[in-house]
């Protein structure tokens, strides 16, 4: 007699609802396989086994698949989303009802002991014994399959997040083309205001010449007539004080030449400094345009190499599962009777995962990163 079939038949319940909650899944199948519930000939009882370890799973905040019962708030969650019929009073009833083990606790096991109506007594007393190497081997091949499956979806998601990031990109790259040339359109702008601002400006500055050249020959004039021995006295007088009046104020002509002049120059000064933002702002513009584009061409061929890796990853994924489903159906043709739960539970884990397989769906994304690559190798117009 084993050390376990020695205990009574509490401390074997005490077993079972201590193990984890697919553990006390798979014993509860093995348990009532042709007898109870018969899961053997029920597949629809032996899916709720599935549907109560992946509700306590939901449940258990805590320890996830790791647990094996829940408390009396999370059990009634439970009894919620399974028997919804129950009314509060009746819940409670039950809850009392499940707990065979009287811990305040309740394990999936004495759920199901309450949910299908069986006698604990010959659950816990029920036969488990199986080839456990080749149900070992099963399990080695679900491991493996997962892992493969686990890396075809990072791929497929960074394949995806690449693509965004890469589209991103383009769309950067495309604005900041477009701001760059708006830069470079505002700088000639800029000159052009700047060149009519030196062409006024040298014009003001050939009236003033001519102005100033034209009072100082007036000045020089009246200056000689005032000092000419040979005109009369009244004319010379006369000379000298048009000479006073004409150095004591500007002519009209002058002051507006000299105004003109000023205000040129301002504006000169003005454009000069327009002029060299809007160049600089263009040169930025540009720099900003070009570095956009590169980060477009890196991110084109960033996504391209995700899109081919996320395909690649798929056939590999797709033959783990393959080979995961010869290894299960050689366990199953040699299976002896026993252990029907566990081999139960592979297959099921082994449909559970091949529907989060990612579908072939990578090439028209790799084929899109490809021309994104293309166009971002077109030079900016």
């Amino acid at each position: 007699m084993s050390g376990f079939d020695a205990k009574s038949d509490m401390e074997k319940l005490s077993h079972v609802n201590n193990l984890v909650y697919k553990e006390q899944a798979i014993w509860f199948l093995n348990a009532f396989w042709v007898t109870g519930p018969k899961f053997g000939s029920n597949p629809t009882a032996s899916e709720e086994v599935w549907t109560f370890h992946k509700t306590c799973v939901e449940l258990d905040r805590d320890k996830k698949e790791e647990g094996n019962e829940l408390n009396e708030f999370d059990a009634h969650r439970l009894i919620e989303k399974c028997d919804s019929a129950l009314t509060v009073q009746e819940m409670r009833r039950v809850l009392k009802e499940i707990d065979v083990d009287f811990n305040k606790m309740v394990s999936l096991t004495e759920f199901m002991i309450y949910k299908f109506g069986v006698d604990w007594h010959e659950l816990v007393n029920a036969p488990q014994g199986c080839d456990m190497g080749a149900i070992n081997q099963a399990q080695a091949g679900l491991d493996n399959a997962n892992k493969m499956l686990q890396q075809a979806i990072d791929a497929a998601n960074k394949a995806k997040d690449d693509h965004a990031a890469s589209q991103l990109a383009e769309e950067k790259s495309k604005e900041e083309e477009i701001n760059s040339a708006k830069a470079a359109e505002e700088s000639k702008k800029a000159e052009v205001v700047l060149a009519e601002a030196k062409e006024q400006a040298e014009g003001a500055l050939a009236e003033l010449t001519a102005q100033e050249e034209a009072f100082k020959k007036k000045c020089d004039d009246l200056e000689a007539k005032g000092s000419d021995d040979t005109l009369g006295v009244v004319k010379r007088n006369k000379a000298k004080a048009e000479l006073a009046m004409a150095k004591a104020e500007d002519p009209m002509p002058l002051r507006m030449a000299k105004i003109h002049q000023e205000a040129a120059v301002r504006k000169v000064t003005k454009a000069t400094v327009k002029a060299g933002a809007a160049t600089a702002a263009a040169e930025t513009a540009a720099k900003l345009a070009i570095a956009a584009r590169k980060e477009a061409e890196r991110a084109a061929i960033e996504a391209s190499a995700a899109a081919k890796a996320a395909e690649e990853a798929i056939p590999v994924a797709q033959a783990a599962f393959a080979e995961a489903e010869a290894i299960l159906d050689d366990v199953k043709k040699n299976n002896s009777g026993s252990g029907e739960g566990n081999i139960w539970y592979i297959d099921r884990e082994l449909e559970e995962a091949k529907r989060f397989l990612p579908k072939s769906k990578f090439a028209a994304a790799q084929a899109a990163a490809a021309a994104a690559k293309e166009a971002a190798k077109s030079p900016m117009k």
